[in-house]
């Protein structure tokens, strides 16, 4: 299986996992969906790889209304949506529960939770109509064991992995698989930046995690509802 030709909407496309990622499936043939916050971002990505097969769109995942947008938008120029790679997300924390008033855990409900389940909502019916589809989401090491003072964190990646084990059981029946990859720190621009003084040459590198996408999304049905760990050298 390839994912030559195939349609793939990848969510955070203007960050910098992103922007990795989008390069390594266009290079592997896919058909590339842009789609993230920054105009500039997404539009000079689609400059760099090429205009016939790429179309950049920018949306605010939190609302359902804009998910829709980009999968109609998604369908009326390639006909069809194959691949769905949900990287948008953040990470935020640093207080106990005991000292927060849940704003960090609207935010982190919001960014990471909901763009998952709008944008996976709006993709999954043209899947089952076409009786395919593969579907990647992110979830966290925290995903497994929260940490002190960063619960909110925790939770809502919690919360993605319980949505792909959901969803993995509902589309079984129509050749769709929907698995969660869970990355340790990631090697960005911005996680150096919030990181200075720690050794960034045991993080993970966004290709790797590229290369985990690239898999899962030719993966036969015999992996699905998986969380695939992609950690840091110790």
């Amino acid at each position: 299986m390839s994912v030559e030709e195939k349609v793939t909407i990848i969510s955070g496309a203007s960050g910098g996992l992103g922007q990795t990622v989008s390069r390594v499936f266009y290079e592997a043939g896919a058909i590339v969906v842009l789609v993230g916050s920054h105009q500039e971002r997404v539009q000079a990505l689609a400059d760099e790889l090429g205009h016939e097969r790429t179309l950049p769109q920018v949306a605010n995942l939190v609302k359902a209304e804009e998910a829709e947008a980009v999968v109609k938008a998604t369908v009326d120029h390639f006909g069809h949506v194959d691949i769905l790679l949900n990287l948008a997300g953040g990470f935020a924390g640093g207080r106990p529960v005991s000292e927060s008033n849940g704003d960090e855990l609207r935010q982190m409900l919001d960014i990471n939770l909901y763009t998952t389940y709008n944008l996976s909502q709006a993709a999954i019916k043209p899947m089952i109509a076409q009786n395919w589809g593969r579907v990647v989401n992110t979830g966290s090491r925290d995903s497994l064991q929260g940490r002190a003072n960063y619960s909110a964190y925790a939770i809502s990646k919690a919360a993605v992995l319980r949505l792909t084990e959901s969803m993995a059981a509902e589309v079984r029946p129509y050749d769709i698989t929907i698995n969660a990859i869970l990355p340790g720190v990631i090697d960005t621009a911005a996680n150096r930046k919030a990181m200075p003084n720690t050794d960034h040459s045991k993080w993970v590198k966004p290709v790797t995690i590229a290369e985990t996408l690239l898999f899962l999304s030719q993966c036969n049905t015999a992996i699905n509802g998986a969380a695939i760990p992609v950690y840091e050298q110790s």
